[in-house]
């Protein structure tokens, strides 16, 4: 018995000798994926923040949510409660306003992986006209995805929709777009600049969602935000002059300052995005882009 026994009790043993050695290993593997991530992480500063940022106002902007759920409060602050529109009409404006702010960046994220990025920028053509015209082209195939859910608000708006009211709508729209698309030009510098970006995407992509009134009315915000709302992010006016003249809702200041606020903002985005794409090409030419 003693002789069976014990190599049993050795199989037994080794048995267990051999799963602490595989946890442990599996253990260090895990430490060592860990610390790497956090290593990354911390190489790039910038994005580093943003992360840490952009779960803060994840949490503000959850609780700011459970406003659209008071119909007093819509009706007191939008001059409506007809939410269903109020929110197709915000999501809706998601398709252009995707294409707009991150349109470039893609452009120059593909162009980075097939490697054309050193032709983009030794042809002789303006390269900020070279990334507004492709946007524009992204922004026309976008159209024929955003249509039916455009379609949808309008239905929800039929006893308040008029064919000027529409028109007039969809120009604020566009302008407001339009504006949008010189911050997607400076996104797209960030990209090639910085190369590490993707928090302060997703910071400000979740910003514009929730500072401009796409799901929640801006005039229920409080002060500080509201006020980010309607001084840096143009989406606040396009979605407001877009409910306004589709739905009859109240907009946030006198419409009359809300078409001056875009047109003001296309001047100094265009020109923010004008220095940022030139910026950009300074630096390709002086040091080639092996920087990125």
């Amino acid at each position: 018995m003693t002789s069976m026994a014990t190599p049993r009790a050795s199989r037994t043993a080794a048995a267990r000798t051999w799963l602490i050695g595989e946890a442990l290993g599996a253990t260090r593997l895990f430490y060592m994926s860990v610390w790497r991530n956090w290593l990354t992480l911390k190489q790039y500063k910038v994005n580093f923040f943003f992360s840490f940022l952009s779960g803060a106002l994840f949490g503000l902007g959850m609780l700011m949510f459970a406003l659209v759920f008071d119909t007093e409060l819509l009706q007191r602050t939008v001059g409506t409660t007809n939410y269903v529109s109020f929110a197709v009409l915000g999501v809706g404006y998601q398709a252009w306003q995707g294409v707009a702010l991150w349109g470039a960046s893609e452009m120059f994220r593909n162009e980075l992986s097939t490697g054309q990025i050193d032709y983009t920028f030794t042809c002789p053509f303006s390269r900020y006209g070279y990334i507004l015209s492709n946007v524009a082209a992204l922004a026309v195939q976008e159209t024929i995805f955003f249509v039916p859910m455009f379609a949808v608000g309008m239905w929800f708006t039929r006893e308040t929709l008029t064919l000027s009211g529409l028109a007039l709508g969809l120009l604020g729209t566009l302008l407001s777009v339009g504006v949008l698309v010189q911050l997607g030009a400076f996104f797209g510098a960030l990209v090639l600049r910085y190369r590490q970006v993707t928090a302060i995407f997703g910071f400000f992509n979740f910003a514009f969602q929730m500072l401009t009134g796409m799901f929640v009315p801006v005039q229920a915000m409080p002060a500080a935000l509201r006020a980010v709302g309607l001084t840096l992010l143009p989406q606040t006016y396009g979605m407001d002059l877009l409910r306004h003249y589709v739905m009859g809702t109240s907009t946030i200041v006198p419409v009359a300052q809300e078409w001056g606020m875009l047109v003001l903002q296309l001047v100094v985005f265009g020109a923010l995005a004008k220095a940022s794409v030139a910026l950009l090409e300074r630096s390709a030419r002086d040091q080639g882009l092996h920087y990125i």
